[in-house]
């Protein structure tokens, strides 16, 4: 009985450690534009749910995507409010795709202190890219390695996460700069939990694909902010989306 009473904790404890979840915030900033916005990630049953916020010149502007493990080959940029989606293939997707290990280059540059962790700073560039990025990853995150497999733009590659293991500079990305087409964006690392999260937040069952590329925005919305907008406002708008658009993709 005693054997058995062991074994029945065991599976609970099993089970109840498979459903946990996970949550992690990061926030953005740019050198010439100052704060982006924030970038926060769920993360349960091997499903992973992004949402960014960033500010415009006509107010905030949020973006969804979710990398699901029924088809992790694509990711769904949702719009919540109009229950409409968009799908980008990330096997070809540059931006967000996982390269093979040996294909990635590793330039450690040293040890430094970054958000209050010690870290190791790399360079990061793909053979397939003419882009490359620097990262400062550490182990000091609590539980970091079960954060890393949360699927975004900039987490949940597994050959990365090898290959910086193998330069000796295994953990959790607690910094990020990215520069892509001259535009350089920082993404620093603000808090990280346990936590469970509803499945309908990896959901798109009653949404519509969206016939065009913009299925994370609400258009209507959009175009009447513009109308509301002065010209250089508009003018400002205009080339922050390019921008975003460049990175995004």
């Amino acid at each position: 009985m005693k054997k058995l009473s062991i074994l029945i904790v065991n599976i609970l404890f099993s089970a109840a450690t498979f459903a946990e979840g996970y949550y992690f915030e990061m926030k953005m900033s740019s050198a010439k534009q100052g704060p982006l916005g924030t970038m926060k990630v769920y993360e349960q049953d091997g499903n992973s749910r992004s949402e960014i916020s960033v500010s415009t010149p006509m107010g905030p502007m949020d973006m969804v995507s979710l990398a699901l493990k029924s088809n992790p080959s694509t990711i769904y940029m949702v719009n919540d409010k109009d229950k409409t989606y968009s799908e980008i293939d990330i096997s070809s997707n540059e931006q967000w795709k996982d390269s093979k290990v040996e294909d990635y280059e590793i330039t450690v540059i040293g040890k430094e202190k970054v958000n209050g962790y010690n870290s190791t700073h790399v360079k990061v560039k793909r053979k397939d890219s003419k882009t490359e990025q620097d990262m400062w990853t550490t182990t000091e995150v609590a539980d970091y390695s079960s954060f890393m497999q949360a699927k975004t733009k900039f987490t949940g590659r597994d050959n990365l996460y090898k290959a910086l293991a193998a330069k000796g500079a295994s953990g959790f990305p607690v910094r990020i700069l990215s520069n892509e087409q001259g535009n350089e964006v920082t993404i620093d690392f603000v808090k990280a939990e346990k936590r469970d999260n509803p499945g309908s937040m990896f959901s798109i069952s009653g949404y519509t694909k969206a016939s065009g590329a913009m299925g994370g925005v609400n258009m209507q919305e959009m175009m009447q902010k513009l109308q509301n907008m002065t010209p250089e406002e508009r003018k400002a708008f205009e080339q922050q989306m390019k921008q975003q658009y460049r990175q995004a993709h």
